[in-house]
């Protein structure tokens, strides 16, 4: 099996000057510590578990209308495919953030979503496969058992998007073994989406250790490492659109701009993406209590945080230039380089607060592991 990006999902490290503030805040007025056990079941039924059915949702009409465009071929139907393909996008952006929990049981993040993919595995196995017309990528069962690379949302987004592509409107031969591979990744998508709702399921055990965590449990052992993991959910989540999805494609100036390294530039889906990244952070930011939490220590603050999150999702969702003529457009370089710092304020402020008033320790950076 292919080996699994290094970088995982990254996560805040506290500044100086947040430390700092939590200091000094420490020492004025004494507040109850956050109830950790209302953020965790917020976070489950208002975020979590809506943003899991959705996708599943999605994934389930997209698989249906590869099915279509596999046994009645044309523009409608490859039309028909792509715009679930792009639904499908949106429905995993709402969830891509947590990765924790069931997503992490047999490879299911990187079966759906394996990137960042700089070398260009992912690419080079799916060209190989359409060339050598291995056959068995083209069932769920047996592709489950490939690559992830093979698996789930990039390649799939090659299948529909990518060079040759085009040809799935009609009924030649590669169109035909091109489709039936698209059919099996869709599938697959679908399973694993359908399986993730089930682990989140009320009475599931992941679900029980998560809202009812036990001194000797092997995840979670207090209520409070469940915040903390959401926490990590929040502001890691910020880090990877701000850091990641966009400060390593923007590059350091727009000759070293780097727009193939984008998640979902075929498709076009880049910004949206990245918009419904940021719309998940703030659902958990205003749904999960973190909101709350940062309110209760300094009023008002939590509006300044919202505002510069919307901008951010404003400015992303109104981009409609493909991101590698964004990326060398200076006014739009302007624009994003600014949204950066607009993140940088919004998760800076956001974490102090947050780890203060929900009594947060951190003793290691948790992206840095594998």
């Amino acid at each position: 099996m292919t080996r699994l990006p290094t970088i995982r999902f990254l996560h805040s490290v506290l500044s100086l000057g947040v430390l700092l503030l939590a200091f000094c805040s420490a020492g004025t007025v004494a507040r109850a510590e956050a109830d950790h056990g209302a953020v965790a079941e917020a976070a489950l039924t208002k975020v979590i578990r809506p943003g899991y059915d959705a996708f599943a949702a999605d994934a389930a009409t997209l698989a249906a209308k590869t099915a279509v465009l596999c046994t009645d071929p044309s523009h409608k139907s490859l039309a028909d495919a792509r715009a679930a393909f792009v639904q499908a996008v949106k429905g995993w952006s709402a969830v891509e953030n947590f990765q924790f929990g069931p997503v992490n049981h047999e490879h299911r993040y990187e079966r759906l979503f394996f990137w960042p993919d700089r070398k260009g595995l992912g690419y080079r196995q799916v060209q190989r496969a359409l060339s050598d017309k291995d056959e068995s990528v083209t069932s769920v069962e047996t592709l489950a058992k490939k690559s992830v690379a093979l698996q789930g949302l990039p390649a799939l987004e090659i299948l529909l998007y990518g060079k040759g592509s085009d040809a799935l409107a009609s009924r030649g031969d590669d169109a035909v073994f091109r489709c039936r591979f698209a059919a099996a990744a869709a599938g697959n998508i679908a399973q694993l989406s359908k399986d993730l709702v089930q682990a989140w399921a009320p009475g599931a055990p992941f679900t029980k250790s998560f809202l009812e965590p036990e001194p000797d449990g092997a995840l979670y052992r207090a209520p409070k490492d469940v915040t903390l993991e959401l926490f990590k959910a929040f502001s890691g989540g910020i880090e990877r659109v701000r850091d990641q999805k966009l400060g390593r494609v923007l590059g350091e100036s727009a000759k070293r701009s780097r727009p193939r390294l984008a998640a979902f530039w075929r498709s076009g889906q880049t910004f949206p993406n990245m918009a419904g990244n940021l719309r998940s952070v703030r659902a958990l930011f205003v749904d999960g209590g973190f909101a709350g939490i940062v309110a209760d220590q300094s009023p008002g603050v939590e509006d300044s945080i919202l505002f510069d999150l919307n901008h951010s999702i404003d400015v992303l969702a109104a981009e409609t230039e493909p991101v590698a003529e964004a990326v060398t457009d200076p006014e739009q370089r302007g624009k994003l380089e600014a949204l950066r710092v607009g993140l940088k304020s919004a998760n800076t402020t956001a974490s102090g607060l947050i780890a203060e008033g929900a009594g947060l320790s951190f003793g290691f950076n948790a992206g840095d592991g594998d």
